[in-house]
C-alpha cells in the first residue's frame, strides 16, 4: 500500500494525492511487489527495500545515491497486550520523503488523518518530527510499564504464576527496547557526523543532538526498570525458597514427632517380654511415655522455630 500525501505551511489539512509532486510524504506500508517496484522508480535502492521488508532489520543510517536513509523501530501494541518493536525506515530525496513498514503505524496514521501536524514539504523536519513522536512512545511505553512493575512489590510472597510470566515478557520487552533504541542512537550519531548528506541546519542539528540525547536516557530508563524487574524476580525467588524451606522443617519436624508413637507401639506390640508387660497400668504408663517424649522432642523444635 502507497499513499502520496501533502501538506505545506500554507496547508490546513493534509491532502491526499493520486501521483506524487515535489514536497510529497510516501506513506508505505504493506509493500506488494508492485509497490517496490514503484518506490525504486522513485529513487530508493532495491537492495535497501529489500532490507526494509525485514521484520527484524536492525536500526542505521546510510547514504547512497544522493538519497539518506535512516532505519529505526517503534513500539507495537498488540491486541493480546504484548509489546514489541517494529521497523521503518525513513528516506528522503531531493523530492520526497519516505516511510516504509510492515504494517501501517498508528502514530504515522495519525499524521495521515491530520489528528498531528507534519509539513511535508520540509522534509528533514518531518524526519526530526517522527523521530521526536518514537522517543515519546518510548517513554509513554516504560511509564507504563514501570507502573506495572510498583504493585508487584507490594506483594511479593503472592506472586502467581501467571504474573510471572508477565513479568517475564516485561523483560523481554525492555530487551527489545533496549536492542532497538541503542543502534537508533548510534544512528543519529551518524547523521550527525554527516549531516551535509541531509543538509541539516544549525536549528536542525540541535534538535537532532537533543533528540539523540532523550534516546540515550530512554535507554538508560530501560535498563533501570529491566534491572528492577530481575530484582523483583530474584526478590521472589528468595522468598519463595525461604518459605519451601520453613515447609520442610515443619514437615521434618511433624515426621519426627508422630514417628515417637510408632516407633513405641511397634516396640511394645512385638509377642516378646518387655518392661511394664506385666504391669497393671502398663497401657497407661507406655501411653505417658509415650506422649512426654513426643511433647519434649515438640517443644525443642519449637525453640528452634521449626514449628
Amino acid at each position: 500500500m502507497i499513499k502520496f500525501i501533502y501538506k505545506s505551511i500554507r496547508d490546513k489539512r493534509t491532502n491526499k494525492l493520486d501521483m506524487p509532486k515535489k514536497g510529497t510524504w510516501v506513506f508505505a506500508y504493506d509493500l506488494t511487489p508492485e509497490d517496490i517496484s514503484t518506490l525504486q522508480k522513485m529513487g530508493l535502492d532495491e537492495d535497501i527495500l529489500e532490507d526494509a521488508t525485514d521484520y527484524f532489520e536492525v536500526p542505521r543510517f546510510e547514504y547512497f545515491n544522493g538519497v539518506s536513509y535512516l532505519f529505526t523501530r517503534f513500539p507495537v501494541h498488540h491486541k493480546t497486550g504484548e509489546l514489541s518493536t517494529a521497523p521503518l525506515l525513513i528516506a528522503i530525496s531531493e523530492n520526497y520523503i519516505f516511510t516504509i513498514s510492515h504494517k501501517k503505524a498508528d502514530f504515522l496514521d495519525d499524521f495521515a488523518h491530520n489528528r498531528k501536524h507534519l509539513y511535508t514539504t520540509q522534509k528533514v523536519k518531518s524526519l526530526l518530527t517522527i523521530l521526536d513522536t518514537i522517543v515519546l512512545e518510548y517513554d509513554t511505553s516504560l511509564l507504563k510499564i514501570r507502573k506495572d512493575l510498583i504493585r508487584y512489590f507490594a506483594k511479593l510472597e503472592k506472586v502467581s504464576e501467571a504474573e510471572l510470566k508477565n513479568l517475564l515478557a516485561i523483560e523481554t520487552t525492555l530487551a527489545d527496547y533496549i536492542s532497538a533504541m541503542v543502534p537508533t542512537y548510534n544512528a543519529l550519531s551518524a547523521m550527525l557526523i554527516k549531516h551535509k548528506a541531509l543538509t541539516l541546519r544549525q536549528e536542525d542539528m540541535e534538535i537532532l543532538e537533543d533528540l539523540n540525547q532523550d534516546i540515550n536516557q530512554s535507554i538508560g530508563t530501560a535498563r533501570n526498570i529491566a534491572k528492577t524487574a530481575q530484582n523483583i524476580r530474584s526478590a521472589h525467588d528468595v522468598i519463595l525458597g525461604h518459605q519451601l524451606n520453613t515447609t520442610m522443617k515443619t514437615l521434618t519436624a511433624l515426621t519426627i514427632i508422630f514417628t515417637i508413637p510408632t516407633i513405641m507401639t511397634g516396640l511394645f506390640g512385638m509377642n516378646t517380654w518387655l518392661p511394664f508387660s506385666d504391669g497393671p497400668i502398663s497401657f497407661i504408663t507406655i501411653i505417658f511415655i509415650t506422649v512426654l517424649i513426643s511433647f519434649l522432642v515438640a517443644k525443642f523444635f519449637s525453640k528452634k522455630g521449626w514449628i
